[in-house]
């Protein structure tokens, strides 16, 4: 392991992080021994600060792991001899004959009660009779009424039964973007700072990496932990909320709104989680399982879903206006996994705006959903299902249901297994 260390550490005291050394030099330190060190073993060897009593060491360990793995694997990416890796899920530091390649994305039934059985025994008269039938005729339409409504609930329809019988919060994570600056070339010091957000960058600890491997771009970008959510994603979520709201079997729990970026492993396992946003801003904790279940692949510019199985594409027209022609086609993607501690996970996501507002009007439409889930997506075992959505520019006129198909659940919550990556090569504009 010898000269796969040296040249590694030579690369970190190149980029002047006594913190990552520090946590590199304790990892090599530790790399025969049986066990792995634990986190608060790496906390108390190598974040402690005596000169701060309210310091919280723990809190940084898995930033700082998550930044020293990214350098490891760009480090050697291209060394074909002996090499480092620091594999996701555990703390401990393997060598490898090669460079490790990281993976690339490879994913009705209404509740209806007992008939009543109503057998009067008519022993009077024709007033009695014509009683009876009045009663007969108002208890038939009531529950007629009641059918219809009882049919009408969220609660009786898949995917949202799956989350019905939980006593669970429930946590509706919007989908959002991040954002750095960056000082121009040769700008005035008064000059305002341009607005970045790029497809290699989706999170500040990937800013910090890529000041760490761009030395000479180091002072022109800053993090200013700014991240970004679509209007359409936010109504998308108002809507979702009230409907829950309007449903007897979810109008009594806690529903909270969270941001992509916001959403932690500890309100993962603890919640229902309902994903409302554009596939592009979906984060980190629900990409890495949503990529292993799922057979789309989404394309260079978040504009298109290549499926795996077929090699079909699904190209969205966007949102704009392109020599007089008005796009009017987008996408919608549901799907639902169960989740990491028996709870449930449900995608209403889209490519671009005017399929998530359409996505998010269907998925809360039980009447809309019984006619194209046909008992075909039940959440038990995972399901993926894509919708054309019709648009005229900027709005959303419909939809038309393509396919559905079981979700690959098996083992993609398992933090053993190196999750395959939600891959965006490129930086794009602003969604």
């Amino acid at each position: 392991m010898g000269e796969a260390v040296a040249r590694m550490r030579a690369a970190l005291e190149r980029n002047r992080s006594e913190r990552l050394l520090a946590l590199f030099d304790y990892l090599v330190e530790r790399a025969d021994e049986p066990t792995a060190p634990s986190e608060s073993q790496i906390a108390a060897a190598v974040f402690v600060d005596a000169r701060s009593p309210a310091y919280r060491p723990d809190a940084n360990v898995r930033v700082y792991v998550h930044r020293l793995r990214k350098l490891i694997d760009a480090e050697f990416a291209d060394h074909h001899g002996p090499s480092l890796r620091l594999p996701a899920g555990t703390y401990r530091l393997e060598l490898v004959g090669d460079a490790v390649e990281e993976g690339a994305l490879p994913a009705r039934d209404a509740l209806i009660d007992g008939l009543i059985d109503v057998r009067p025994r008519l022993r009077a008269g024709m007033a009695v009779w014509l009683l009876v039938l009045v009663v007969l005729t108002g208890a038939a339409a009531g529950f007629v009424w009641w059918q219809r409504e009882r049919g009408q609930t969220l609660a009786t329809v898949s995917p949202w039964s799956a989350m019905a019988a939980s006593n669970r919060p429930i946590a509706v994570v919007m989908g959002d973007y991040y954002f750095f600056t960056e000082t121009p070339p040769s700008a005035p010091p008064d000059r305002p700072l341009r607005e970045i957000w790029d497809h290699n960058v989706p999170t500040r600890e990937d800013l910090i990496i890529v000041q760490m491997l761009n030395p000479q771009k180091a002072e022109a970008v800053r993090d200013r932990d700014q991240h970004y959510v679509t209007a359409a994603t936010m109504s998308a979520a108002a809507t979702i909320r009230a409907a829950l709201i309007r449903d007897e079997a979810f109008r009594n729990r806690t529903i909270r709104l969270y941001a992509a970026s916001q959403l932690t492993p500890d309100v993962l396992k603890v919640s229902d989680i309902i994903y409302v946003g554009q596939m592009g801003g979906i984060g980190n904790l629900l990409r890495d399982p949503l990529t292993q279940a799922s057979r789309f692949r989404l394309d260079t510019g978040m504009d298109a879903l290549a499926d795996t199985v077929g090699g079909k594409r699904y190209q969205s027209d966007g949102m704009e206006l392109h020599d007089e022609r008005i796009a009017r086609r987008d996408y919608g993607y549901l799907a639902c996994l169960p989740g990491p501690a028996g709870n449930t996970v449900l995608f209403i996501a889209s490519l671009h705006d005017p399929g998530l507002s359409e996505m998010a009007e269907l998925s809360t439409d039980a009447a809309r959903m019984r006619a194209v889930a046909h008992g075909r997506m039940g959440c038990g075992g995972g399901f993926e299902a894509l919708f054309q959505v019709r648009t005229l520019g900027s709005a959303h006129l419909g939809s038309t249901w393509l396919l559905d198909r079981p979700a690959k659940v098996q083992g993609i919550w398992d933090n053993s297994a190196p999750a395959p990556e939600f891959r965006l090569d490129n930086a794009a504009s602003a969604p």
